[in-house]
C-alpha cells in the first residue's frame, strides 16, 4: 500500500480507495473531513488530519452510518435527546441524564420533551416480579409505561424520529425500575377491594410456604414482616424454569392457595372433611386464571388477610379443570 498511497497522484489515491475495502473509522478518528470521505475524496479529506486520535468522533461517525443504513436522519432535537440520555452512540446503553452533553442552546427544548414524558407517566410505577428473580421487574408495567410515554411524546412532538422517542421512554422506564429495586419490598397485605366486613380472626396468624422442590418456610404473625412480603421473598429466592408452583397453607384452618406460574392460574383449596379413623381428608379445589404478577399479588393479599372466604369476590372460581383449560384458550384468542 505504501507506493500507491505515498507516491501516486491524488486522483489515483482516491481511485484506489474506491476499489478496495478499508476501515474509514481510523481516518475519521484522526480528523479526516467526513463529507469529503463520503464523496470518495480521501486525499483531500486528509488535509484536515491530526496526529492524535479522537475515538469518540469515530464512534459517532459509526453510529451515524448505522442509522443512515436504517434510513434514519436525525434532526437537531433528535440529536440533543439522544445525547442527553447517553444513547447517541449505542442504543443498548442504559439511559441516564447527561445535560452537559447537550448543546446549551438546545438544552431547554430537550428538557421540555423530558418534562412531557415525566408528566405522562406521573404516578405510574414498575413493580417487581418475584417470579423472575429478586431484581426482575414486571414486564407489563414496563410496556404500559413505555406506551404511555411514547404516545404523549409523539403527540406533542410529531417531528421526532423513533430513536429519540424510544430513548425517552427507555429513560422513564429505567428510572422507575431503579426506584422499585431500591425500595424495600412492599408489605402489600391490604387486600384489593373492601374486606372491612371480615372478622379480625380471619386474618392469618401462621402460614407455611412451599415450592415444587420441597423447600418450606414458616411465617408467624408476631414476626418482623408481613406474610405477603415473606412469601414473595420466598418466591424470588426459589422461582426458576423448573420451579413454578408455590403454595401458601394455613394448617390450622385447613385451607390454602397454590400458584401455578407456568399456567397463569391459581387454586384455592379448602378442607371439607378431615381424615378420621384412617380415612383420607376430603378437599374442595377451585381454580381461576390470573392476569400477571399484579393479579397474583392481589389474590395473595386477599388470602393472607381473610382466607379462602376473602377470595370469593375475586372469582369466578371453577372446580372443573376442563373448564379452566377452556377459559385459558379463550383468553389467549382474545
Amino acid at each position: 500500500m505504501l507506493d500507491p498511497v505515498l507516491l501516486a497522484p491524488p486522483a489515483d489515491v482516491d481511485a484506489l480507495f474506491r476499489r478496495i475495502q478499508w476501515d474509514r473509522s481510523r481516518l475519521v478518528a484522526h480528523g479526516a473531513d467526513i463529507h469529503l470521505l463520503e464523496r470518495g475524496q480521501v486525499y483531500q479529506a486528509m488535509r484536515a488530519a491530526t496526529e492524535g486520535a479522537n475515538e469518540n468522533r469515530a464512534q459517532e461517525h459509526h453510529a451515524d452510518r448505522r442509522r443512515a443504513e436504517r434510513g434514519v436522519a436525525l434532526g437537531p432535537l433528535d440529536t440533543g435527546i439522544l445525547r442527553y440520555t447517553g444513547q447517541y452512540l449505542h442504543g443498548a446503553t442504559v439511559p441516564r441524564r447527561s445535560p452537559d452533553a447537550v448543546d446549551p442552546a438546545l438544552l431547554p427544548q430537550v428538557m421540555r420533551v423530558i418534562a412531557t414524558a415525566e408528566q405522562a407517566c406521573a404516578g405510574m410505577r414498575i413493580g417487581l416480579d418475584p417470579r423472575r428473580g429478586e431484581r426482575a421487574t414486571d414486564k407489563r408495567d414496563w410496556d404500559r409505561m413505555a406506551a404511555t410515554v411514547d404516545a404523549a411524546v409523539r403527540r406533542a412532538y410529531p417531528e421526532l424520529v423513533d430513536d429519540a422517542v424510544r430513548t425517552v421512554s427507555f429513560l422513564m422506564c429505567s428510572e422507575a425500575t431503579d426506584r422499585s429495586r431500591s425500595t424495600p419490598v412492599e408489605d402489600d397485605e391490604e387486600p384489593a377491594g373492601n374486606h372491612a366486613d371480615l372478622d379480625a380472626s380471619a386474618r392469618k396468624t401462621a402460614l407455611t410456604f412451599t415450592d415444587d422442590k420441597g423447600s418450606e418456610k414458616k411465617w408467624l404473625r408476631d414476626g418482623p414482616r408481613t406474610a405477603s412480603a415473606e412469601f414473595w421473598e420466598f418466591v424470588a429466592d426459589r422461582s426458576a424454569g423448573d420451579n413454578e408452583v408455590f403454595t401458601i397453607e394455613d394448617e390450622e384452618m385447613g385451607e390454602g392457595i397454590q400458584l401455578h406460574f407456568y399456567a397463569d392460574s391459581i387454586a384455592r383449596i379448602t378442607t371439607v372433611r378431615h381424615g378420621e379413623a384412617g380415612s383420607d381428608p376430603q378437599y374442595q379445589v377451585e381454580y381461576r386464571l390470573v392476569d400477571g404478577i399484579g393479579g397474583y399479588r392481589r389474590l395473595v393479599s386477599a388470602f393472607v388477610s381473610g382466607g379462602c372466604a376473602a377470595l370469593d369476590q375475586h372469582g369466578p372460581w371453577m372446580s372443573d379443570v376442563t373448564e379452566v383449560e377452556r377459559a385459558r384458550r379463550q383468553s389467549r384468542h382474545t
